[in-house]
């Protein structure tokens, strides 16, 4: 049940006149007012009839009703549409400023509002025009997850749920539903990096005065919030000589290239997948790489070596246009598209390298992303200062350290400690 009624009382400035309001009401919330701006005589105004019942009112009273009508018009729509409005949404709906109008946006309608904004964000990285849209991608993602929850648990639309809805109960549900489903699957649902970017679209919502919103509810999943404590993935340099060194007869031609795109990550600062597919031949400054790491804002100032350039060189004639390699193979593709390429190189790379370790007999697990940690690890265990280190992988020492580094020969290391704890005197 609703109404929207018209309430008139003397106008404290002057008493001979009458002050107006928009009552808005629907059950089960507060009743909200809103100033009409249209006034006349007090003693002409009738509370019954919600009008003024003087000589030459019928003006005043017309616009009355239009006033009345419109937001009731609005309030029957939402009701049609199962819309869970509120009482002061209703009265901000003709407001002007589309930031009063977003105080009371739904979480659905705020996650939508983010994927847009993220999906045609540019950034400019190394010449070439990147949108942000494996982000936007994530707050698909995030919603969908929602969505299947809330239908799941509580046998209701998602798309009602307003930020007053995130409560410490939905929360706690949503932690347990979520890695029960990726104990299906033998993980945990990825339950970490939901819940951050949940409260992080929940910050969002409350920094442009969204109501009700309660950071405080993820206060008792403040464990599952925590940055995990990341082990290394860097492997030996004798795994990585192995890899190296396979007999490529048994590869395929595009097995070998993705074994090349791994290697010159290797050898080249330990380069992601998408900054070795965009890399292009203007980044290259003499016997160095300098360029913008795409998912940081970081550069990177890379020394080449006779091996980097090598595998350069190999594909000088079959890179598209100003590649290095020839992962793009088209002008300005779309950025859904540009990234799905990116993601199936990385696919092509890991699978080889599976099979690599298979031929090999290596029972490591080694991705693309095992360059990076390598790189590092052998560099600092050759002595390089973690300064230098920093500025070739386009790091901080603190974040090389914190996430990269692993001692990269174990065995050397502890013949020795023992040649050292062995030594008498």
């Amino acid at each position: 049940m609703f109404t929207v009624n018209i309430k008139g009382r003397r106008d404290p400035r002057n008493i001979d006149l009458v002050k107006l309001d928009l009552i808005f009401y629907k059950r089960g919330y507060a009743r909200v007012s809103k100033v009409l701006h249209i006034t006349g005589l007090y003693r002409e105004w009738d509370s019954k009839s919600q009008s003024f019942t003087g000589a030459d009112t019928s003006e005043k009273n017309m616009l009355l009703r239009h006033e009345r009508l419109k937001y009731l018009k609005v309030a029957e729509k939402w009701e049609y549409q199962g819309k869970d409005w509120i009482p002061v949404e209703l009265s901000h709906y003709y407001d002007d400023d589309p930031r009063i109008r977003n105080r009371y946006i739904t979480v659905a309608e705020m996650l939508d509002a983010l994927t847009e904004k993220t999906a045609t964000r540019e950034r400019y990285k190394n010449g070439l025009i990147l949108t942000s849209e494996p982000t936007a991608k994530k707050y698909r993602y995030l919603k969908s997850s929602l969505e299947r929850f809330v239908r799941s648990k509580y046998r209701r639309d998602f798309s009602k749920y307003r930020f007053r809805d995130i409560t410490e109960q939905f929360l706690l549900d949503y932690t347990l539903w979520t890695q029960l489903c990726g104990g299906k699957q033998g993980n945990e649902g990825g339950i970490r990096e939901k819940l951050r970017k949940l409260r992080a679209v929940c910050l969002y919502a409350k920094e442009n005065g969204v109501y009700n919103v309660n950071l405080n509810a993820f206060r008792p999943l403040r464990e599952k919030l925590k940055s995990r404590l990341v082990t290394p993935k860097g492997v030996s340099p004798e795994i990585i000589r192995i890899i190296e060194t396979v007999d490529r007869t048994l590869l395929g031609k595009k097995e070998s290239f993705y074994l090349d795109l791994f290697l010159f990550s290797y050898y080249a600062g330990g380069m992601s997948a998408i900054d070795v597919c965009l890399l292009t031949r203007d980044r290259i400054k003499g016997d160095m790489i300098i360029y913008d790491r795409t998912k940081f804002d970081k550069q990177a100032r890379v020394i080449l070596t006779d091996k980097a350039i090598e595998i350069i060189e190999r594909y000088r004639n079959e890179a598209y246009m100003n590649y290095v390699f020839p992962t793009i193979k088209r002008c300005n593709p779309p950025q859904a598209k540009l990234y799905g390429r990116i993601k199936r190189i990385n696919e092509k790379v890991n699978q080889t390298l599976k099979k690599i370790c298979k031929l090999s007999d290596i029972d490591q697990r080694i991705t693309w992303s095992t360059a990076r940690s390598s790189y590092i690890s052998r560099m600092i265990d050759e002595g390089f200062h973690p300064l230098q280190v920093a500025e070739l992988a386009g790091n901080s020492p603190q974040t090389i350290y914190r996430h990269y580094y692993t001692i990269s020969n174990k065995e050397k290391m502890k013949e020795k400690m023992n040649q050292a704890f062995n030594c008498n005197g």
